[in-house]
């Protein structure tokens, strides 16, 4: 199996009982480094492959490839079931207890239903496209809708692969092909056609970003299917087959909705402002996740130790390492955030010259006010994802995200950009505060950056506590 050094000694430990999947805190924050440098690299990357889509088409075309590209993302977030976030639950409970058969036949069973999902939701976008009065006005409507099913499933199965080969502790891996592979062969294609004076349409820029992250997964999906089908699995129980269900439903919305919100508030604003403005606030949005980098990083190499230590009865590690991870990730949220403040205007520019405008830098940094609050309190996502309070957390997510796209419907009709991003920064604030205050009522685990205060004892008081209520 050709992986590097880190890798193969990660899926070696998974092989046998706990203490293969759990990690010291020194090899873990390493493991969170290394995925901080990838996603920063990442984000990097993502952000020069969205300036050089811009470099080859004019503003019409840009605002177009924006929408798609946001429309393709909404739907892959759905399309593949959570299963990306199924794994990361299952895969370390099960090889931590050692019953590495049931590990492989969740595996598998996950492999259906996100296939199953992403195929169905694509055929879905392909039958969109034969509505002419959803796209009147757009004579590309047809070969938008196309190429977008391709992007849809590519999106989703790309995820789906990171995630099942984060939940095995292989995160280099797991995070390579889409993270930094795909992004870097688009960028260097775009800034050949760019160079050679090759313009673009937002339909061919779509199907190229497709089809390249769909060849930058294939070495991916063969290892994964590979290893899947050659590993001894027995049947799952009528027990473990109800939980994958339950668990499932509520991951599928508590992985679907957030970054959903970022995804429609674009489409709100292509509808309601037209496509110059969705193009500009859709480089707001994505310029945005640099604040939450440090924290995405972590949070790769956090998920299964969760996972593992929540469900081997060791809930101080838990606390520990949550709370360090909001620590670390806000101090450096408040930098990113400082150089939005200082250097918006520039970074804007980079797209278009047309977007370095006083509204957009005020965007840019409401925005940022959001994600940095968010990052303040800690992986509580992940956190609630992985400890069965999924429910709990879609049924907060439901409520604040739908009064939070109502609200910035309206914000966005009558003041524009700002009330957008007002609106959605809000939300992000409301829904991770609602989080935090769940997880220290239901689990005793408080994540964010004020957890970090709770030590041992004050945790197994508040753990003695909840288990007499």
């Amino acid at each position: 199996m050709s992986e590097n050094q880190a890798d193969r000694d990660a899926v070696a430990g998974s092989a046998s009982p706990a203490a293969g999947m759990r990690m010291p805190i020194v090899a873990l924050a390493k493991s969170g480094a290394v995925a901080g440098v990838i996603k920063l690299a990442s984000a990097g990357l993502s952000f020069l492959m969205f300036v050089a889509v811009a470099m080859v088409m004019d503003g019409r075309q840009f605002g177009l490839y924006s929408a798609t590209y946001a429309g393709a993302s909404l739907v892959s977030f759905f399309a593949s079931v959570g299963q990306q976030s199924t794994v990361l639950r299952f895969w370390p409970q099960y090889a931590g207890l050692g019953d590495l058969n049931s590990a492989h036949g969740m595996m598998a069973r996950a492999i259906l239903v996100a296939l199953a999902g992403l195929i169905g939701s694509s055929l879905l976008i392909m039958l969109v496209g034969f509505l002419p009065f959803i796209g009147k006005g757009t004579p590309e409507w047809f070969s938008l809708c196309l190429a977008a099913a391709v992007l849809s499933f590519s999106l989703g199965w790309s995820e789906f692969t990171s995630g099942a080969f984060r939940a095995k502790n292989a995160l280099i891996s797991g995070l390579l092909p889409r993270d930094i592979i795909w992004r870097a062969a688009t960028i260097g294609i775009l800034f050949v056609c760019h160079f050679m004076r090759v313009e673009m349409s937002a339909v061919e820029a779509t199907w190229l970003t497709a089809l390249l992250l769909i060849l930058s997964v294939v070495p991916q999906t063969v290892r994964l299917v590979r290893d899947t089908a050659r590993a001894e699995r027995g049947p799952l129980s009528e027990g473990q087959k109800q939980e994958f269900k339950t668990v499932t439903l509520g991951l599928w919305g508590v992985t679907s909705l957030p970054p959903a919100l970022g995804q429609v508030s674009t489409l709100l604003v292509a509808m309601i402002l037209g496509p110059e403005a969705a193009g500009a606030i859709f480089v707001a949005d994505r310029t945005t996740r640099f604040v939450a980098l440090a924290l995405n990083g972590i949070n790769q190499a956090l998920a299964p130790q969760i996972s593992s230590a929540f469900y081997s009865g060791d809930r101080a590690h838990v606390q520990r390492i949550t709370s360090l991870a909001a620590l670390g990730s806000f101090a450096i949220a408040l930098c990113v955030l400082a150089a939005f403040w200082i250097l918006g205007g520039f970074i804007l520019s980079m797209f278009n010259p047309a977007y370095a405008t006083p509204t957009m830098r005020a965007t840019l940094v409401i925005f940022g006010i959001g994600a940095t609050f968010g990052t303040a309190c800690g992986p509580i996502e992940v956190l609630l994802q992985l400890t069965g309070l999924q429910h709990a957390l879609f049924k907060v997510l439901v409520v604040v995200n739908a009064l939070g796209l109502g609200a910035t419907a309206v914000t966005t009709y009558f003041f524009g950009p700002i009330g957008a991003a007002v609106s959605i920064a809000g939300t992000v604030i409301a829904w991770t505060a609602i989080a935090v205050s769940i997880a220290k009522r239901r689990i005793g685990i408080d994540p964010s950056v004020f957890g970090f205060t709770m030590g041992r004892p004050a945790l197994a008081a508040r753990v003695a506590l909840k288990g007499r209520m």
